[in-house]
């Protein structure tokens, strides 16, 4: 008989530990931060800028980086910095953009990415396999 009314109040006991754990303000606090947080796939923006070598030009970067895209999504800006002349403006999807050298721009694609190849030949494809397919844009003034 004693051991009933042990393993009942122990039961008993375990239980309500347990909701009352599930009751918690730690808890309820955590799920309404959780609900109040705007769902924008584009939440995740940065604006950066570089200049270039001898610093005539800015290049200013607007990644979006999405959850379910490995890839960056870019939309990259050129300006003159004395006349504030917008020289190249354009979108790229891929790992990064850098300055090549002070006149082009590096753009550097994602290596997972599969791209249509360029010639049906096979043995053309394999000759141009290289790890970062890599894409140089010039910069006229």
């Amino acid at each position: 008989m004693l051991s009933k009314i042990i393993t009942v109040s122990f039961f008993l006991s375990l239980t309500i530990f347990s909701f009352a754990q599930c009751k918690s303000g730690k808890n309820t606090a955590l799920q309404n931060k959780i609900v109040t947080q705007p769902n924008n796939p584009m939440a995740n923006q940065n604006i950066t800028s570089k200049f270039n070598s001898d610093k005539s030009m800015e290049l200013y970067l607007k990644k979006n980086i999405r959850r379910a895209d490995p890839a960056i999504h870019f939309e990259y800006t050129v300006y003159d910095v004395k006349t504030r002349k917008v020289i190249k403006k354009g979108t790229f999807r891929g790992a990064r953009i850098e300055w090549n050298d002070k006149m082009s721009l590096k753009l550097i694609a994602y290596v997972g990415m599969e791209q249509k190849p360029t010639s049906e030949n096979p043995e053309e494809a394999l000759l141009n396999q290289s790890p970062a397919r890599i894409t140089i844009v010039k910069l006229h003034k």
